[in-house]
Order: structure tokens, then sequence, then C-alpha cells
């Protein structure tokens, strides 16, 4: 089987830039591959195109899930040497698919010919008309795909969508806060689109259930999106950072607590050398995510902080789990409330938090994360992400 991979925005990239990603996108479909068990395979640089040769006898759809690809289709593929055998070779391949169907010709040419892509879409229509219920260039039931690249000319019917982006790597790294609610691993998922690198950051506030429920989530992420690297988790007990921010006032306890997660994931991001934090943060969507609080939290590091989300409201960002497939996962991760004051400030004065800081020891925030767990999150197989929290035993 032959598949003809379709490229995105990094076609726009300057030939230097554009050898680069595509060096990347190549390992990362390999990855890709592999991964979904597919041993037999070679890929073949087009430079706006990459042409797969796999030994299967269906699509892989994983290619699907590899950033930088647009879309993907199995193609039958020879090599011409005039106008009429493209034409003929069609009619053979098609003539039986367009049978009492209403059919389109659709035609790309790329390189230089003695024809126009507008004399194959004719020539081939005229060829199949007779065999076929009419052509309807709208709504067919049939489209006929011809591409035509110098001497080789590609023959299909069938255009499987991905999601574009850029390929992983491609754009550094970045640390995200995961909770495994639907937020940050949207936004997670959003920055891996993007073309960067994303390890984790998990404070447990909660003991190992909570722990299980976001290894779920976070093994979504790890095993169906993130091609071409290996993504870290690190869990930070909790526990007696909570204990240290009931010292302080109330209201102000969300914000106490970002500031620390964001120190903790500034920490991480030295260590791996990533150049940014994301976070599931949409504005006004709790009392913490107001502008003036976001600000206030943010104020704890010098690391910039990005924030996916920023501009969407819950419902899209719920149909977006839904899609990447974290959402049955996220959904059952319960919400921590111990740390939800009844009347959360809406308006914080950095003033007030420099002050309530100081009843924090924050020798203890060190220790918790010196006690960090680390977990090659693609080392847990799929089967024991989905199996009963028992068995996660292996990730403690």
């Amino acid at each position: 089987m032959e598949i003809l991979v379709r490229l995105g925005e990094l076609t726009l990239k300057s030939n230097r830039s554009r050898r680069r990603f595509l060096k990347r996108l190549i390992h990362n479909i390999e990855d890709a591959l592999i991964s979904g068990g597919y041993r037999d395979f070679e890929i073949k640089n087009m430079w706006s195109r990459l042409l797969i040769r796999i030994d299967a006898d269906t699509v892989p759809r994983v290619l699907r899930r590899v950033f930088g690809i647009v879309s993907f289709s199995p193609v039958f593929h020879i090599r011409f040497s005039g106008f009429d055998e493209i034409i003929e070779s069609g009619y053979k391949l098609f003539r039986e698919k367009v049978r009492d169907k209403k059919f389109a010709v659709r035609v790309r040419r790329v390189g230089k010919h003695p024809f126009r892509s507008i004399d194959v879409a004719r020539s081939l229509g005229d060829r199949l008309y007779p065999e076929s219920g009419g052509v309807d260039l709208k709504n067919p039931d049939v489209e006929v795909y011809v591409e035509v690249r110098d001497g080789d000319v590609f023959y299909f019917d069938e255009v499987i969508n991905g999601y574009g982006g850029l390929p992983i790597g491609t754009e550094g790294t970045a640390i995200s806060l995961l909770s495994g609610g639907f937020d940050s691993a949207v936004a997670s998922w959003m920055t891996l689109r993007r073309g960067a690198e994303v390890h984790y950051l998990f404070l447990n506030l909660d003991g190992d259930e909570y722990l299980s429920s976001v290894l779920r989530v976070a093994g979504v992420l790890a095993h169906k999106w993130s091609y071409g690297y290996r993504p870290k988790m690190f869990i930070v007990p909790g526990s007696d950072i909570v204990m240290e921010i009931f010292r302080c006032r109330e209201d102000y306890w969300n914000i106490l607590l970002k500031r620390i997660m964001y120190r903790l994931a500034e920490k991480m991001a030295m260590e791996f050398g990533a150049d940014t934090i994301i976070t599931g943060e949409s504005l006004g969507q709790v009392a913490s995510q107001t502008m003036r609080n976001l600000l206030v939290s943010q104020e704890a590091v010098s690391i910039p902080i990005n924030r996916p989300l920023f501009g969407m409201d819950k419902q899209d960002i719920i149909n977006y789990s839904r899609e990447i497939g974290t959402y049955d996962y996220s959904s059952r991760v319960k919400e921590y409330c111990a740390l939800v004051p009844r009347k959360p400030v809406l308006k914080a004065s950095l003033d007030i938090v420099r002050r309530e800081e100081e009843k924090i020891n924050m020798e203890v925030v060190e220790q918790a994360y010196d006690k960090k767990r680390i977990i090659d999150l693609r080392s847990l197989e799929l089967k024991v992400l989905e199996s009963d929290d028992s068995k996660l035993s292996v990730c403690k």
C-alpha cells in the first residue's frame, strides 16, 4: 500500500526550516507507525508531500494523530510517459467505482507538463461518463482525485483528515500543570499541536485514587498524541503544602496554591530546559481566573505562562476533550474541594499575597518537590491505564 501525506503550515517555512520540520515529521511518523504495530514501511520525502509505502491491508489511522499532517490518502501510483496514459489508467481504476453513480473529477498538477489540470479533468471525465450516472461537481457520490507531480501520477478517492499543526519537537519544550480535568488536558493537547514537547507536573492533593485518575488522562495524551518523544510526569505530594496554606487567609487560598504550583513548574522547567508553563486557565471561568487574580498569581515566577484556553468557554473545551479522547477519564476526576474558599477574592492584592506567603514555610514546598516521583508516561501500557485502580500500583 502507498499513502500520500499532505502537509500544511510547515510548507510556508523557509527552505532551511522546512527541511528541519520535515525531518522531524518523518521521525514522528516512524514513531507513530512503530507504536501502532507496523514494522515494514518506507517514507519518501517529496518536499511538499510524503509518500509512505507500507505493508498493511488497511490504512493506518494512527497517522491522523501525528501533528503536521493535514490529510492523507491511500493511492494508486504510476510513472507516466504521456497524457493518454494518465487518462487510460484513471479510467481502468475508477470505471467500476463510478458505475451508475454521480461523480466529479478533481485534478491537481505540480511541475511542467504540455497539458493543464483542466485537460486531465475533462478527458478523464469524458471517459468515465458513459459508465456513470452523470456528473455532479457540487455533491457527487464519488470523487475521483488525480494528482500529477512531475513524472508521477497519484489516483485516489478518499481523503482522511488529520489535525494539522506543527510536528512535535520543532517548537521547544513546555511544562503543563495537569490536574486531570477537562481544561488542563485540552490545553496540553493544543500545545502539542503547535509543535512543543510537553511534560507534566501534577500536584497530588488527594491520594492514590486521584493519581490513578490523572494518570489515565495523561496516558491518553502520551500514547495517542505524543509521537516522537517520551513525555514525563512529575508527581509532587501536596498534603503538607495544603496544611501550610490553611494557615493563611481563606479568601486567598486559591491564589496562594496557584503561586506555589507555578513555582514548582518553574523548577521543573529548569530541569527540562523548558521555556514556558502551560495551564488550562480560561478567563473568568472560576474566581481564581479573573484578570487581576491571574496577574497576581503569575508574579510568583519569571518564566512565561501560556494559556491556550484563555478565550474559550467551557462547552468548547468539553467538545475538544471528546475529540481528543480525554473526556471519559476527565469526567471521572473529582474536584479537590478542601482548598475552595467560601468567598474567594476576585481582585487579589499583591501586597496581601506577599504578607500571607510569609506565613508559609517554603522549605515544606522544597521538601515536597524533592519527594517527587517521575513517570515515563509511554512506559505505561494502555491496557494498564484502562484497567482497575489496583493494577496501577506499577506507577507508584
